[in-house]
């Protein structure tokens, strides 16, 4: 059984400074402290993005402290609000692959796990994977087309028919999933991005979003209407033409939506020959423990 942990969202700061009125190293603290304490026998870890809230070097030095208290194997991957360049700064090409994309493909027990990395320059966070980063894709599940395959990425690439956030998903699905149709054996994609929990299925691929270690959404409002589209929004963009009352009423739209403090969250994978699994790990949940006495197994011999 192959057992591995997806930490997602860590949106670290610098020193002493809150995000969105959290304390993210805390929070990504507990998350290794949970990891080290209660998964000990995962055979890795794998840190899928927005590591730092606004891409500083800071950041990333704060981070590299954190992660060497992780005691499993780890790995990692950017999101939209890291910056490359910066984290480079701090890890040099350690985590790069051959082009200078922060992904890699990790092989064990009959397995195969891509690690794929969908940072691009972006707008309002939406993610991209420009043709070499397509080619990589595609060439490692070539390698070895019949091994089970999960990728493991930041942006969702299928909507979780939440119109704002859709908006900042991966923003060319179909070129991913014109790769992914030719192979049969893509168990699963995970990522995080959304801030919450769920799970679609398109093309024939189960695919699971990880709410992650910072703040998370209501289902309240989630589904509110959102008119703009990416593509629309980089064209008014590039012509300067988003106005003030758009970007009002793109604030108006965002504000109906509730932010939630947690719970703070990782999955943990489990994946065999037939089947793979994704559990969700509330480390950080504001639900008490109910005591041993009133939740007895209910067995009569």
């Amino acid at each position: 059984m192959l057992k591995f942990i997806v930490i997602s969202d860590i949106h670290l700061t610098t020193q002493k400074l809150l995000c969105n009125g959290l304390d993210s190293l805390k929070r990504f603290n507990l998350a290794i402290e949970s990891l080290n304490n209660d998964h000990p026998d995962a055979d890795f870890c794998i840190l899928a993005g927005d590591i730092a809230d606004e891409g500083k070097i800071e950041s990333y030095e704060i981070f590299k402290e954190a992660i060497s208290k992780i005691k499993i194997p780890f790995y990692l991957t950017l999101g939209n609000h890291d910056s490359r360049d910066n984290f480079k700064k701090i890890f040099k090409d350690r985590y790069s692959d051959e082009n200078g994309f922060i992904q890699k493909t990790i092989d064990i027990k009959n397995h195969r796990i891509i690690i794929l990395d969908t940072f691009d320059k972006n707008l309002i966070g939406e993610g991209k994977l420009c043709e070499k980063r397509l080619n990589w894709l595609d060439k490692q599940i070539k390698q070895n087309p019949k091994i089970p395959t999960i990728i493991v990425m930041h942006h969702h690439v299928s909507r979780i028919q939440s119109p704002y956030i859709d908006v900042i998903a991966l923003e060319n699905p179909n070129d991913f999933f014109k790769i992914l149709k030719k192979h049969s054996n893509i168990r699963h994609i995970i990522t995080g991005h959304v801030h919450i929990s769920s799970t679609t299925y398109e093309n024939n691929i189960p695919q699971t979003t990880i709410a992650g270690c910072h703040n998370s959404f209501s289902l309240k409002n989630f589904f509110t209407p959102f008119e703009y589209k990416i593509e629309g929004l980089k064209k008014l963009n590039e012509s300067s033409k988003i106005s003030n009352n758009q970007i009002k009423e793109m604030t108006k739209d965002f504000d109906k939506l509730e932010i939630l403090e947690g719970p703070a969250q990782y999955g943990v994978v489990l994946s065999n020959d037939i089947s793979t699994t994704i559990h969700f790990h509330n480390y950080i949940d504001p639900h008490k423990k109910l005591p041993r006495s009133l939740t007895k197994l209910d067995i009569e011999i």
